[in-house]
């Protein structure tokens, strides 16, 4: 695989951040004037997805800083495109607004299909070639879906609560699911027998499965956060989190689940060791200022390129930010 190359391509961001960025920097861009519903870096970490008030869904080359295609549901404008998600193989991206998601083909830009649902989507994640879509709904059923056999299999784990967090490993054959009941599921997608129930202490706001599918993190809004064991049922490392960081807003494991990464409310990016739970590094997304005062925003995504050499975040504010991190293998 290519491995990924980052220009420095700062100029437009120093004027906007009213600062230098810091030595690790290998590069800047700005995808949006204005604010982003959502955004997703491919696995591979040289593209990118965001969607906005003004454009819809946007795909953009990371290493040559250009938008390839716009996507958009509607022409209306009405029901925006509010999530965004990348196959594991980088070859699709499905965007979803409140009730329909498309599927689209990342190398050409077009859309594969249009799918409408009875309630509203709250969290959508993809398994490779996009074979597979898991839905997070409002009403508190996830919905896993095999576009081959078009076999639909609906779950009601969260005692009717929403649905907040979902994921899918590569293949799509295992599911987990995060609701406000605080409780995580981990599921069979073929016939949606259980396989894990890990409970934490308020709304869960993310799950992630490690590479090898193995282990798991999630995270509820209170700080209680850890990488489970799905083997044996435990939790196999605690994420200690600083207190005025207790809820995260994005999260991607390492190619060898080494190392984790973490993006937070106020910018702030954490590099921990997934063994230990111990932080390695951190950085901080640039800002925008209206006038003089600074524009808070929240990290959307965050990733590793192919080399796992170079940390990637998005935030909420259309600016994105590469860091030259060394080998984390």
């Amino acid at each position: 695989m290519k491995r990924a190359s980052f220009l420095l391509w700062l100029s437009p961001l120093l004027l906007l951040a009213g600062c230098g960025p810091d030595p690790d920097t290998a590069a800047d861009w700005e995808h949006s004037l204005g604010g982003l519903y959502a955004a997703a870096v491919s696995n591979d970490g040289r593209h990118v997805v965001v969607s906005s008030s003004n454009d819809g869904a946007s795909y953009w080359n990371l290493e040559q800083n250009k938008r390839l295609f716009d996507w958009k549901h509607n022409d209306a404008g009405d029901d925006p495109i509010a999530l965004v998600a990348f196959s594991p193989n980088d070859t699709h991206v499905l965007t979803a607004d409140s009730r329909s998601f498309v599927i689209w083909d990342a190398a050409k830009g077009h859309a594969l299909g249009y799918w409408g649902v009875d309630a509203d989507i709250n969290a959508v994640a993809l398994s490779n070639d996009a074979r597979h879509v898991l839905l997070g709904l409002t009403d508190g059923r996830a919905i896993h879906i095999d576009q081959l056999t078009q076999r639909r299999v609906e779950v009601i784990a969260h005692q009717g609560e929403r649905v907040a967090a979902v994921d899918l490993v590569a293949d799509g054959s295992i599911a987990a699911t995060g609701g406000n009941d605080g409780r995580v599921m981990v599921w069979r997608a073929s016939d949606a027998a259980e396989l894990n129930v890990f409970e934490h202490r308020a709304r869960v706001t993310i799950v992630k499965f490690a590479p090898g599918h193995e282990r798991l993190l999630s995270a509820d809004e209170s700080g209680d956060a850890a990488i489970w064991d799905l083997s044996a049922g435990k939790r196999a490392t605690a994420i200690d989190l600083p207190q005025r960081q207790h809820v995260i807003s994005a999260a991607r494991f390492s190619n060898d689940g080494s190392r984790l990464l973490l993006g937070f409310p106020g910018r702030d990016v954490r590099l921990w060791d997934s063994k230990r739970g111990s932080i390695i590094k951190s950085w901080r997304t640039p800002d925008r200022k209206n006038g003089w005062v600074p524009q808070g925003s929240t990290v959307y995504a965050v990733a590793f390129d192919d080399t796992n050499s170079t940390i990637i975040a998005e935030s909420s504010n259309g600016l994105g930010r590469a860091w030259r991190a060394g080998a984390v293998n």
